[in-house]
């Protein structure tokens, strides 16, 4: 698979306090959870392709043949040896680049220095 659909998601801590509810305070889950479905945004990476995960946000893996294929994020190339440690389906929020053939996503710490792993 050389491209891959990911789904931008709000985190709910984020979106609860941009709804301006406070942690404590008695409010509608639901209500949070309907935004979050709203303002989730698709995108599609392809083959070494760098990209970014907003902070506050999460980016799940949309995969149609998810149930047989694994995805690993990964941050260093010791990580490769042992990569079934490092299995994933979502993103926390940071820079990452595709990699198809490993099936992982390499976290960079700047998405102009994306080579490190090439």
């Amino acid at each position: 698979m050389d491209t891959i659909l990911l789904a931008l998601t709000p985190e709910f801590e984020m979106l609860r306090d941009d709804m301006g509810y406070d942690e404590y305070e008695d409010f509608d889950a639901y209500d949070i959870l309907f935004q979050q479905g709203y303002d989730r945004q698709l995108i599609e990476v392809e083959d070494g392709e760098t990209f970014e995960v907003p902070e506050g946000y999460q980016a799940t893996i949309q995969s149609d043949d998810s149930d047989d294929t694994e995805f690993y994020l990964l941050e260093c190339e010791a990580d490769l040896s042992n990569k079934e440690n490092f299995i994933a389906d979502s993103l926390p929020g940071g820079n990452y680049r595709y990699d198809a053939a490993e099936g992982a996503f390499w976290k960079i710490d700047d998405l102009d220095s994306d080579d490190s792993f090439l």
